[in-house]
This record gives C-alpha cells, sequence and structure tokens, in this order.
C-alpha cells in the first residue's frame, strides 16, 4: 500500500472513530427532514370517503368517482389563476364490502369483517356516502346511519324524484325475540326519504340494469357540503 493510501485510510478511520455519533446523528436528521419533506409535497387531503357494498365498481366509475376533487363542483370558486379543483385533495374509496342477510350467498363470509370496518368508518366520521344494493341500503336506513334528503336537495326536482324511502328502527323488541324465537318482532319505525336511485345514470358508467345501485349520505358527515356536490354532479355532468 502506497504512503498516501495509508494516510487517507488513517484519516477516514480516525473521523469514524471519533465523530461517527455526529455523522449518525446528521445522517438521521437528513433523512428525517427530506422524509418530512417529501411526505408534504405528496400528501393529500381526503375530499370525501366512499364505501361500496354489495355492489361491484367498475375502473371506469372508479376514475369518475377519483377525480371529483379536480371538477368544479368540488371547488366551485376559481383561484387567482382561473384554475378550479383541488389538486392536493383525493377521495377514499373502499370497496369489496358485503352486508347480505342470505347464509347461502358467496359473500356471506365476509360480512362480519365488513360490518366491523363500516361501524368503525361510521364512528371515526371517515364514511360520507355509501354506493350499494336495496338490501345493504335498507340496513343502513334502518339503523339511522342514513340522511334524510329531501332538505338537502329541495331545490333540485330531478334529484328528488329518485329518493327512496328507507325504514328507520326508533325501537324494537329484537333482545327478546333473541332470548325467546317464539315471541314475534314488533317495531316501531319512521320513513325517512334517506337513499336515491341511481339507475340510468351515464355518470357512473358500469351499473348493471338488473342490479340497481343506491347512493346514501351518512347522517353524522363533517363533510355534508361535499358530499351533497358530489352527488350534483352525477346528475350535472
Amino acid at each position: 500500500m502506497k504512503k498516501t493510501d495509508r494516510k487517507l485510510s488513517s484519516k477516514i478511520q480516525y473521523i469514524w472513530d471519533y465523530y461517527k455519533v455526529p455523522l449518525f446523528i446528521a445522517a438521521l436528521v437528513i433523512y428525517t427532514i427530506g422524509y418530512i419533506g417529501f411526505r408534504y409535497a405528496t400528501h393529500k387531503d381526503i375530499l370525501l370517503y366512499i364505501a361500496a357494498v354489495n355492489t361491484p365498481v367498475e375502473k371506469a366509475a372508479e376514475e369518475y368517482i377519483r377525480s371529483f376533487p379536480e371538477s368544479d363542483h368540488a371547488a366551485p370558486d376559481a383561484d387567482a389563476s382561473g384554475e378550479r379543483g383541488r389538486k392536493n385533495a383525493d377521495v377514499s374509496l373502499v370497496k369489496d364490502l358485503y352486508l347480505v342477510s342470505d347464509p347461502d350467498s358467496e359473500y356471506h363470509q365476509y360480512v362480519y369483517a365488513s360490518r366491523l370496518k363500516i361501524l368503525a368508518a361510521i364512528e371515526a366520521e371517515k364514511l360520507d356516502i355509501v354506493l350499494a344494493d336495496r338490501e345493504a341500503m335498507d340496513a343502513f336506513a334502518a339503523q339511522g346511519f342514513l340522511m334524510p334528503l329531501e332538505s338537502v336537495f329541495s331545490d333540485d326536482p330531478q334529484i328528488l324524484e329518485r329518493l327512496e324511502t328507507g325504514n328507520v328502527i326508533l325501537e324494537d323488541n329484537h333482545l327478546d325475540v333473541l332470548l325467546d324465537e317464539s315471541i314475534p318482532y314488533e317495531a316501531v319505525t319512521k320513513a325517512e326519504k334517506s337513499y336515491l336511485d341511481l339507475s340510468g345514470l351515464t355518470t357512473l358508467p358500469g351499473i348493471p340494469e338488473d342490479r340497481p345501485v343506491y347512493l346514501g349520505i351518512i347522517a353524522n358527515t363533517p363533510r355534508q357540503d361535499e358530499a351533497a356536490a358530489f352527488v350534483r354532479r352525477l346528475f350535472e355532468d
């Protein structure tokens, strides 16, 4: 080994022996700053949380749903540059959730896990809109999870004419029935226009004619304005 190489190696070893802790801390700080900067640059706010229950969402429909933050409906007022939409926003779409009562259904094994996910999302206020078939939508309505929509869209006749009635269970005797199956089930309910029929809408491609899809807005959503704007976009695009 040449003399200059030995000196260089000695210097490197010296620096490592005496400065390895400060060097490690400096490297950690640089990494942390870079990571935070990357997360900040790529972070997107969730504008809406949407779940599809008992309902397949085809690619074209998913692309339409996820394009909502870029639409005029998401940000109706243009900024100083004249641009509309929210570039740093996104839509959270959860698919493959199932609420079926038929024990012979191929999806029945997923019901328990789906129910837990849905209840947790509602409790955390991270579910705004649900797309579902009538069976699942009636289940949402019965538990009082859906917002009455007549007042929300009172100024839009084309939406009002598509509203469907759900029965909210105010009280029932389901506990008594669980203890004694001979007792007939009884419930006190209230009818509400709580979800709407999306049949025939071209804005959500892939909705089968023989399996209507319905839309409801979750009652405790903190993003009611965004949810209503999403619905209006379906009928105005």
